[in-house]
């Protein structure tokens, strides 16, 4: 297992222990740059190199404190909580006391899903598994997907109305294979829906298997399923959550854009409350929502984890493993786990299972399907977006810019998985968090932050950039020199890019939607709507006058626009709760998801009455280009009476 940190032998050759060391010391000044840019108040680095932890940390644990976090500092992981559920849902399986296994029909544990299908070519009609659900292989849309407000409000604390919307949820006609990049419908219920599967199976809520079962056994001590809110305020323990305020930034940034800058306006960092995801008042257990996105930990804990999990897989590829012999249950959890993984990523289209992400290295960087290894969260369509610009100094291509990963060679391992490679990032408000795990060569980085920056997600392109070059031995002054002038380059594109989206985006919104709407022109749109039974919408009137709009009935309230072309007698009103990133950012959402307005819209229609009320508003959220060639298969939202 892991050992604990020593100073590096004095020796002319570096050894492999103060190889990590190297790179995050001549790397630190570049690194922090990227971070301090970013609007980002603190975070913390580790490395994991055959056994070996090294660590660095930047910033602050929060802006009203001059202390720095430490490698015990406890941050909000938020989605790299699901490779913790992956392992969890293994151990169920090894056991074999439950008869659970990955190729059990969901329907079995949770019948209200009876007829739920899974998102694969080779059958008309799958039945949706539990390995469907590791792999994010579920025909759900995705209504369920803007879950978490601004100020980090979650308005599910039970799984039942999750449960109410993919029991009811409507087929799309376009809902096919090729909907999706390479086969993956990314849905944080998948997870909520595990975590009710480990509850029904085992009568346990699922925060306090994962505690017993892993958290305990492997002496995890600074990560936890669920947090009293009172103790995120302990500075000694977890670090605080910040967004950043963007005012300002939108006219310089597009300034930046035009004349191609190196470096763009700095963001200002603002304090604000951490999100309720993983939050429980004291004696409740947590949001099944917590299992996809709710774990607290930090980056000796996350190293320790991975380490484990890195041993195992080394021992399975000697072969030392029989599964006859008494090894412990988590032990046994995680080779069901690795050949869980293993039989899956052998082929070219799996990019997700058991919890994580999936890739072969070195990567062609000419195939544009695929996803750059490493890029996650808010980092991965910024990447895209930034491959496919025409606005920056030239485009990154593969003849004229350096790739993450490109030509990179694996000395170590055998036979499958030699070539695998394994990350996750974590976006929610108020922090950003990305891992990158290669298995072959022993190797794991991880970095947590304590903001969700703008810009760019900062922990992502850092923890892409010291995998790739731990992963390259580059130790090389010259090399190392030439790695960071390419991570600059690539870090200038994703922001020009980026500060161009958001400039479309802030044109239309003010093209279209200038207008808040107010209470009194419109209030036919006034009143509670249903989507199906126990999910609720609300739309009332503010005290400055304006139309504010409750999603799911609780937590953030929206302030709605509405369209330049319609007016109060209108038949047809179409509304946005889409918001200027002034106003939004701060609040801790970060923008990426948020840049087609499109997916905000409610069209309410169906007038009625002597007041003239409205019956029924839709609302379309095709982030993920679910509905195409105008197919609108939504649900409507029906006004109660």
């Amino acid at each position: 297992m892991p050992k604990s940190s020593v100073a590096p032998r004095a020796s002319q050759e570096r050894s492999k222990r103060s190889i990590a060391e190297y790179l995050l010391r001549s790397t630190s000044t570049v690194l922090e740059a990227i971070f301090q840019e970013s609007g980002n108040v603190g975070a913390s680095i580790g490395l994991l190199e055959d056994g070996n932890y090294t660590f660095h940390d930047i910033g602050t644990r929060a802006l009203d404190d001059d202390q720095p976090p430490t490698k015990n500092s406890r941050y909000l992981i938020s989605s790299m909580t699901k490779p913790f559920m992956g392992l969890a849902i293994s151990i169920l399986v090894a056991d074999g006391r439950h008869g659970i296994c990955f190729e059990t029909p969901v329907k079995d544990i949770l019948p209200e899903l009876e007829g739920r299908t899974a998102l694969v070519s080779d059958q008309m009609e799958p039945e949706l598994t539990i390995g469907h659900l590791l792999a994010h292989r579920s025909e759900f849309l995705r209504y369920t997907n803007l879950w978490e407000s601004p100020r980090g409000h979650i308005p599910w604390t039970t799984i039942d109305p999750v449960l109410s919307l993919l029991r009811h949820m409507p087929r799309s006609s376009q809902y096919t294979e090729k909907t999706f990049d390479n086969s993956r419908n990314y849905s944080n219920e998948c997870f909520a829906l595990l975590a009710e599967v480990v509850e029904r199976t085992t009568r346990m809520p699922w925060g306090e298997f994962v505690t017993e079962r892993i958290l305990q056994p492997l002496h995890l001590t600074s990560t936890f399923t669920d947090v009293p809110q009172d103790h995120l305020q302990d500075r000694n323990s977890y670090v605080a959550s910040h967004s950043v305020n963007v005012d300002g930034l939108m006219a310089g940034g597009h300034q930046f854009w035009q004349r191609n800058c190196i470096t763009g306006p700095k963001a200002e960092p603002l304090l604000i409350e951490p999100s309720q995801v993983s939050c429980v008042n004291r004696g409740s257990k947590p949001s099944p929502l917590g299992a996809a996105a709710g774990m607290v930990s930090s980056t000796k804990d996350l190293l320790k984890f991975f380490g484990y999990l890195l041993e195992v897989f080394g021992s399975l590829q000697g072969q030392r493993y029989d599964l006859g012999h008494k090894i412990s249950e988590v032990e046994r959890g995680m080779i069901t786990w690795w050949r869980h993984i293993l039989s899956h990523t052998q082929s070219e289209n799996s990019i997700y299972a058991g919890g994580w992400n999936t890739t072969n290295i070195s990567w062609n960087p000419c195939d544009l399907k695929h996803r750059w290894p490493g890029s996650d969260g808010d980092n991965a369509r910024r990447l895209q977006s930034a491959i496919r610009s025409s606005h920056s100094d030239g485009a990154l291509t593969a003849n004229r810019l350096w790739y993450f990963f490109q030509q990179l060679s694996i000395g170590g391992g055998v036979g499958v998985g030699k070539k695998l490679a394994l990350y996750h990032g974590g976006n929610m408000v108020g922090a950003t968090s990305s891992c990158f795990l290669i298995p072959s060569l022993k190797q794991a980085v991880v970095v947590l932050c304590n903001t969700r920056g703008f810009y760019l997600d900062a922990a992502n392109i850092a923890c892409m950039f010291l995998a790739d070059a731990l992963a390259r031995n580059a130790t090389e002054p010259r090399a190392l020199q030439t790695l960071c002038a390419n991570l600059d380059t690539v870090v200038r594109h994703i922001k020009g890019s980026y500060i161009r989206d958001l400039a479309l985006y802030e044109t239309r919104l003010e093209r279209e939607y200038s207008q808040l709407a107010r209470a009194e022109d419109f209030a036919g749109c006034v009143g509670r709507f249903r989507l199906v039974p126990g999910v609720f919408a609300e739309i009332q009137g503010h005290a400055g006058g304006s139309l504010r709009f409750q999603l799911y009935g609780k937590g953030f309230e929206y302030p709605l626009r509405a369209r330049h072309d319609c007016c109060a007698v209108s038949s047809e009103v179409t509304m946005t709760f889409a918001m200027p990133m002034r106003d939004l950012v701060p609040l801790g959402v970060g923008g990426n998801n948020r840049l087609n307005i499109r997916d905000f819209e409610l069209v309410f229609r169906g007038r009625r009455g002597s007041g003239r009320q409205f019956e029924e508003f839709v609302w379309v959220f095709d982030r993920n280009g679910v509905y195409e060639n105008g197919d609108e298969s939504a649900f409507a939202w029906k006004r109660v009476a």
